[in-house]
């Protein structure tokens, strides 16, 4: 894959598999908050109906004696429907007929046979609605029929409607609203347990989600930055991990430019890199390099590069052809790079180039370029007059080789500053000592300008562009 289409590759695949997590992520903590509210619903209902069955010994003890009600007994019926927030009135039944209700406090006598346990009356006189009540005896003649309040589903109503369900056939809603009665008994008043009754909520889809994303949208929306800010680390350690690994396979392959002298022979050559891919096209240098140097893989590119020219065919013609390789302070203290330097160098004279983004930092250079000196490794400071390329570097530290940018050559046919900049580099280089290399050169007239003031190596396309090894070794000839 081309360099160019490996960063949207990899944030699009990044990005898919963040989705992917976001939904099912979103999807358990959607299913979660239902099963939540559905539960908390659940144990509201089944609390309605424990309440009063927990007060049935309350009731029996307190009105065991009671036949029909004194007015302390109605004054303590109404406190405890006060009391109990389900309840909504207590009627008693004494000698199978109604004598007490707290409801509207009236004493009426309706012939009922009493019997202990929940019951539904599928129509009530008042409301004309579904009724549940709870009959608990206090006494051999007396009973408390005690009637709970509508039902209210406050916990789901927002997420779609709950109901009641009993015998599977009968489905009371919100408000004690009858959904469905399938009874085949005509009588009006059934009697069920706990069993029988259970409890549903149907779920709308839309009210739900809404719902979900107002109560969890402060979750949803850290775990969205969070996720976006993981794909865009990820994505860029995957383009990373895929670099290295093109590099560490050969992908990126050295070229050589070739550094000719003032007649024209072919004296050396720089190693540059180039990305060739599978269908050997070249990626421009610009849409890489900088990337290399961003992410610090430029010690894994010069030790790639250093090795495939060790292991090309130009080392059994290469005595004495200079190579010069990039590489950078980190570089210099790399082991491996210092162990393929000292397998180069026998068989050329190796030439390391400092391109330096950033000022040197470690204190131990000097000594480092000292151990390379030992073993005929030569060192030059490329792109003198640029960067940070300063001239206490000319001092500080040990160079052989002073390489003068493009940008200066560039100009020296029509720019008198270029003329003295360049001038002034070479004598410098010469008082120092130093062998001069002129970069950039594309003319005739260059060449000759730079001839004058005693440049005598040279390298530019007005002589040769970057070439494979092999094209190289086909036009190289051994001096």
């Amino acid at each position: 894959m081309n360099i160019k289409y490996m960063k949207p590759c990899a944030l699009a695949a990044c990005s898919a598999l963040f989705l992917f997590f976001f939904a099912t992520s979103s999807t358990l903590l959607y299913k979660h908050f239902i099963a939540k509210k559905v539960r908390t619903e659940h144990q509201i209902q089944r609390r309605m109906f424990d309440s009063v069955v927990n007060s049935r010994e309350e009731l029996i003890v307190n009105f065991s004696k009671m036949t029909l009600p004194t007015l302390t007994e109605q004054r303590a019926l109404k406190r405890y429907v006060s009391d109990n927030k389900d309840v909504s009135s207590v009627s008693v039944i004494y000698k199978d007929n109604y004598v007490y209700s707290t409801f509207g406090n009236r004493m009426y006598s309706i012939k009922k046979a009493a019997k202990e346990g929940f019951s539904i009356k599928m129509k009530s006189l008042l409301t004309h609605k579904p009724t549940v009540s709870y009959t608990v005896q206090v006494s051999p003649e007396t009973y408390l029929k005690v009637y709970f309040k509508p039902f209210r589903f406050n916990v789901v109503d927002n997420i779609g409607y709950g109901y009641i369900t009993l015998f599977d056939v009968v489905e009371i809603g919100d408000n004690n609203k009858l959904l469905r009665n399938s009874l085949l008994s005509n009588r009006k008043e059934h009697q069920f347990t706990l069993d029988d009754a259970e409890f549903f909520v149907e779920i709308n889809p839309t009210l739900a989600v809404k719902e979900f994303v107002a109560s969890r949208y402060v979750y949803l929306l850290l775990f969205f930055i969070v996720g976006i800010t993981c794909t865009f680390l990820l994505s860029a350690y995957i383009k990373k991990c895929w670099v290295a690994r093109c590099i560490r396979n050969n992908i990126v392959q050295p070229y050589l430019q070739p550094i000719v002298d003032e007649q024209g022979n072919i004296i050396g050559a720089e190693v540059l890199a180039r990305w060739i891919t599978k269908k050997g096209e070249i990626v421009a240098p610009y849409l890489f390099i900088p990337y290399i140097e961003k992410t610090k893989l430029t010690p894994l590119l010069t030790l790639s590069l250093m090795k495939q020219v060790y292991q090309s065919p130009l080392m059994l013609l290469s005595q004495g052809l200079k190579l010069s390789f990039n590489l950078t302070e980190s570089c210099l203290f790399d082991p491996n790079i210092y162990k393929a330097s000292l397998q180069l160098a026998p068989h050329c004279k190796l030439i390391l180039e400092f391109t330096e983004s950033a000022p040197f930092s470690h204190s131990d250079v000097v000594e480092r370029m000292a151990q390379y000196h030992q073993h005929d490794v030569y060192f030059a400071l490329d792109d003198y007059g640029t960067g940070y390329s300063a001239p206490h570097y000319l001092t500080d530290y040990q160079f052989d080789y002073l390489k003068i940018d493009r940008c200066f050559i560039d100009q020296i046919e029509h720019n008198p500053k270029s003329i003295h900049v360049v001038e002034c580099l070479v004598l410098l280089a010469q008082k120092l000592q130093l062998t001069v290399i002129s970069e950039g050169v594309e003319t005739l007239k260059q060449k000759q300008m730079l001839e004058q003031w005693g440049i005598k190596q040279y390298q530019g396309f007005y002589f040769y562009k970057p070439m494979s090894v092999k094209s190289f070794m086909d036009i190289y000839r051994p001096q």
